[in-house]
C-alpha cells in the first residue's frame, strides 16, 4: 500500500496516491508545466475534470500527486499497456511545478511508481524525455533507467531541434535473461 506522509508542518510536501477529488488540481499542475513549453509535448491539457476523474479511477493506471498546502504541485502517472501483448509494460509521465523541482519529489514519486509496477506485474517501465532536459535524464539514470533509443530531431523547442530520448526501467531485471515461462500472466 502507498505511504502518505503526515505533514509535520504546513510546509511539508506530501506524496500520495491521487483520488478523483484531485482532478482539478492535477489539471492545474499539468497546465502550469505545459505553459513553460519546454518539458512536455502538449501545450494544453486535453482531459476535462470528469475525464481526469475517470482516469484516476482506472485500476490499471497509477496517479501519484505531491501536495503542498492543499495544492497539487507534482503529478506522476503510470499507464499500463491495454493489450494482452503489452500488459507487462507501463508508460510513465511526470510533471513538477516550477519552484518545487530539485527537492527530491521526483525521486520519491518514481520510487513509489516502481514498487507499484512490481506489485502489478509490470516488468518494464518506459518514459520519453527531451534531450534538452538534462536534469531529468540525470535523475532517471541515477534511479536506474537505461537509454533504450533516440528519435532524432523529433521536436522543435525554442527554434532548436531536440531529440526524444526513450528510457526504460526493468522492475524485475531477471526477466531480461529469461522468457515468459513462470511469469504471472496478466
Amino acid at each position: 500500500m502507498f505511504w502518505k506522509s503526515k505533514a509535520q508542518n504546513e510546509d511539508e510536501i506530501i506524496v500520495r496516491q491521487a483520488n478523483p477529488s484531485d482532478a482539478r488540481g492535477i489539471i492545474s499542475c499539468m497546465q502550469s508545466v505545459m505553459d513553460e513549453r519546454k518539458y512536455l509535448v502538449s501545450e494544453y491539457y486535453l482531459l476535462t475534470e470528469r475525464g481526469e476523474q475517470e482516469r484516476i479511477r482506472n485500476p490499471d493506471d497509477l496517479t501519484l500527486v505531491c501536495e503542498h498546502r492543499k495544492e497539487i504541485v507534482g503529478v506522476l502517472t503510470v499507464q499500463r499497456g491495454m493489450y494482452r501483448k503489452n500488459r507487462h509494460v507501463g508508460t510513465m509521465g511526470i510533471a513538477i511545478k516550477a519552484g518545487y523541482r530539485h527537492r527530491g519529489l521526483g525521486t520519491r514519486m518514481i520510487t513509489e511508481a516502481i514498487e507499484w509496477c512490481r506489485k502489478q506485474g509490470i516488468l518494464k517501465l518506459n518514459l520519453e524525455v527531451f534531450s534538452s532536459n538534462t536534469n531529468a535524464i540525470s535523475l532517471y539514470e541515477k534511479i536506474g533507467f537505461e537509454r533504450e533509443g533516440v528519435r532524432r530531431k523529433q521536436f522543435i523547442i525554442d527554434g532548436e531541434y531536440v531529440d526524444d530520448i526513450l528510457m526504460t526501467y526493468w522492475t524485475m531485471p531477471e526477466v531480461l535473461n529469461g522468457g515468459v515461462e513462470g511469469q504471472q500472466k496478466q
